[in-house]
């Protein structure tokens, strides 16, 4: 019905684009912006939560009615249904202020729409007001109450908007001649007893002086920066106008130049790729040299330490960087997103309280020749709750605290723990019952709980390693349940080079892995710095322990870190085809990458890390940056694989959709990518509902609390140490 009156009313079909609003005349851009009210609110449905939940087809179908209407250029569809979009959300909140806020309490009265709207339908507002009635909803309005309510400068111009405030002022102006937006801006904030808010008054002041000597030729004028720009002191949005109204961009009110495409030819594509693999290569180069020298300092202090401990001079050979596996240095660091910006790590703590801490970090003198070092576990073998000694004498075997030794059991001296108020296998009745109270003694253990390893160490002197234990400050983000672990990476791993390293299961990332952790990849997760793949890698491994435990493996699994560096290389692709192939279709594949060096928002960031989603033909990137950036190498690698897969299962017609989840929490600094990844896998695991691809689909952006953080910290944390 309003269709045909427009066009009764209009006669004929007019052209009107986005491009060139600023020039229309303001009935023909008032009824154009009516009509488009019209239809969001009579043809999409109340009780969709949001615009981006609104089905495609259904705003084609908008935008087909106003092409249908109106003479609108095709580049006009995006501003149309955006303007769509906000006139309906202005539906949904004069409903929800005028009909049902108001009645909160008095179901009768909420029970059907009000008679002038009662096109929504009873069933939509039925799950509209029930949805606009919980206590999550009215909190969140509660707080964009209060966010409207600190807003400066209020406009007095009621549905009218700039658009009729324009034509009003054209009737008493000569024809042709342009009113300048900071006059608008003014007239737009009185009221009708002419008078303005205090806040507006001082900004009216000085729109009048810059008018003045801009009339006098006294003010510079320049692109964005004009009169109200200058008035309001601050800058131009880059997507709009202030003092126009809607859908009218700055090139075309101000009339800035349009920026000339610049057409790149395949010659110059080449040119780029050769410039750039020289680049590389130099960059190897320089990094070789640095390692060689990096390899040469740490050999002679590993030297000198020998010598301090033992008194001999060493015959050790040179480490061999290549067993390091996925630890080795690479051109691209693994590290995270790291711009000029740092991080307040102090480490000033008092040395008493230092001291303190370290009271229970038991030093024990190395094992004696009859014996060997050992961890010892408590109900599996997976729960280490202590590191000692295992005697295999028969002699000193027969009798333990006057209790003859039981059969399957060893005898082992408790040399340190890990878990202190852990209960012991067997209690010695009024002299010890938890793994805390047995250090220093020798107890019986289960033989199937000792986990005997090969000492490869130099024994130490213990009066050197107490030394080592007393230096080591604790940092002020290292929680204190990580400080044996934090204390053993800052003394024992760093002098002598050692490594946490483990064979993880090739369930976890469908190949043969060995993962190897260095000292600072424990020192950087304990201190909150950057991390890298292997921490990452580690915290996978966790999950894929916990997913066994709650036989939801066919639910999810995991894309190796580390297979995805240089995705654009020949073996990237089959091995993700080949992930992909295997269990049910529908799992949910967790892969994270570092793109390698970004600039952002005039921040340039070294390194940083983003989450790869794959479920079923969907891709889903998920990037803890305010404002994501297009990966193209990355996605089109990945686009590739899935597409590869689909021809190989005979599925050649499915295209695989990319989507960008702009609502994921944001970091807040430059250091925090790497543990964002890993809480977002957290985070989605623990969903029953599985809806993170709704959840995060709306810009909400609230970034993760440092207990979140804390939680997958102190999950990595608790893993490595029992690879220790």
């Amino acid at each position: 019905m309003y269709k045909v009156l427009v066009k009764k009313a209009l006669g004929k079909k007019f052209k009107v684009t986005y491009t060139d609003t600023g020039n229309l005349n303001g009935s023909i851009r008032h009824t154009l912006q009516s009509y488009i009210g019209m239809l969001a609110r009579t043809k999409v449905p109340i009780n969709i939560v949001s615009w981006p939940n609104v089905d495609g087809d259904l705003k084609n179908k908008l935008w087909l009615d106003v092409k249908d209407t109106f003479k609108v250029a095709p580049e006009s569809k995006k501003l149309v249904l955006t303007s769509a979009g906000t006139k309906w959300r202005a539906f949904k909140t004069m409903l929800t202020r005028k009909y049902v806020l108001p009645y909160l309490g008095k179901k009768k009265k909420l029970r059907k729409p009000p008679s002038q709207y009662a096109f929504v339908g009873r069933q939509p507002w039925r799950q509209f007001v029930k949805e606009r009635t919980t206590e999550k909803w009215l909190e969140l309005h509660n707080k964009q109450s209060e966010r409207v309510r600190k807003r400066k400068y209020h406009h007095r111009l009621s549905r009218k908007g700039y658009i009729g405030l324009e034509e009003e002022l054209k009737k008493t102006l000569p024809e042709g001649e342009v009113i300048d937006c900071a006059i608008m801006w003014k007239k737009a904030r009185q009221r009708k007893d002419g008078d303005r808010d205090e806040k507006a008054r001082a900004v009216v002041t000085k729109i009048d002086d810059l008018l003045e000597k801009k009339s006098k030729g006294e003010l510079e004028i320049s692109g964005s920066s004009d009169v109200l720009s200058q008035a309001l002191e601050t800058l131009e949005h880059s997507g709009r106008v202030r003092g126009v109204g809607g859908f009218i961009n700055p090139s075309t009110y101000f009339k800035l130049p349009k920026l000339k495409r610049i057409r790149i030819t395949k010659a110059d594509l080449l040119a780029r790729d050769r410039e750039r693999d020289r680049e590389l290569e130099e960059t190897k180069k320089m990094l070789t040299a640095q390692q060689a020298k990096a390899e040469e300092l740490l050999n002679k202090r590993i030297a000198a330490l020998e010598v301090m401990i033992t008194g001999k001079t060493p015959n050790t050979p040179p480490l061999n960087v290549h067993v390091l596996g996925d630890c080795r240095i690479s051109p691209i660091s693994d590290k995270g997103s790291i711009h000029d910006r740092t991080l307040n790590t102090s480490n000033n703590l008092d040395e008493a309280k230092v001291k303190e801490e370290v009271q229970d970090c038991e030093v024990v003198p190395p094992p004696t020749e009859m014996g060997g070092t050992c961890e010892l576990a408590v109900d599996t073998i997976n729960n280490i709750v202590a590191f000692g000694t295992v005697f295999e004498d028969e002699d000193v075997n027969r009798m333990i605290h006057g209790v003859p030794l039981k059969e399957g059991c060893v005898r082992v001296s408790v040399d340190g723990a890990i878990q202190a108020e852990a209960r012991l296998p067997f209690l010695v009745e009024g002299e010890m019952g938890l793994v805390g109270q047995a250090i220093g003694s020798h107890v019986a253990w289960p033989e199937e709980l000792v986990i005997r390893r090969v000492n490869k160490k130099k024994k130490r002197k213990m009066d050197f390693v107490k030394q080592l234990f007393d230096q080591a400050e604790l940092n002020s983000f290292v929680p204190k349940r990580c400080k044996l672990l934090y204390k053993h990476a800052k003394t024992i791993m760093s002098q002598t080079s050692e490594l946490i390293s483990t064979v993880l299961d090739d369930k976890v990332f469908g190949l043969h892995k060995e993962l190897f952790i260095l000292t600072e990849n424990v020192t950087d997760l304990l201190e909150m710095k950057k991390i890298g793949q292997g921490v990452i890698a580690a915290y996978m491994a966790h999950l894929h322990e916990t997913l066994t435990e709650r036989d939801e493996l066919d639910t999810f699994t995991f894309i190796d870190p580390a297979a995805t560096y240089n995705c654009e290389r020949s073996g990237f692709g089959p091995y993700l085809v080949d992930r992909l192939k295997e269990g049910k279709a529908d799992r949910i594949f967790f892969m994270p990458y570092n793109p390698g060096c970004i600039m952002w928002a005039m921040k340039y960031y070294k390194e940083h890390w983003i989450l790869t989603i794959i479920w079923e033909d969907e891709v889903y990137i998920l990037d803890p940056l305010p404002n994501p950036v297009h990966y193209t190498a990355w996605e089109t690698a990945v686009m590739n694989a899935v597409k590869s897969y689909n021809a190989e299962k005979g599925r050649a017609n499915k295209v695989p959709k990319l989507r960008l989840l702009p609502g994921v929490p944001k970091q807040p600094g430059g250091i925090e990518c790497g543990y964002y990844v890993m809480r977002y896998m957290k985070d989605i695991i623990n969903d029953d509902t599985l809806s993170f691809s709704t959840k995060w689909a709306v810009k909400t952006r609230k970034g993760y609390t440092q207990q979140q953080l804390d939680e997958v910290r102190m999950e990595v944390a608790n893993y490595l140490q029992t690879l220790l």
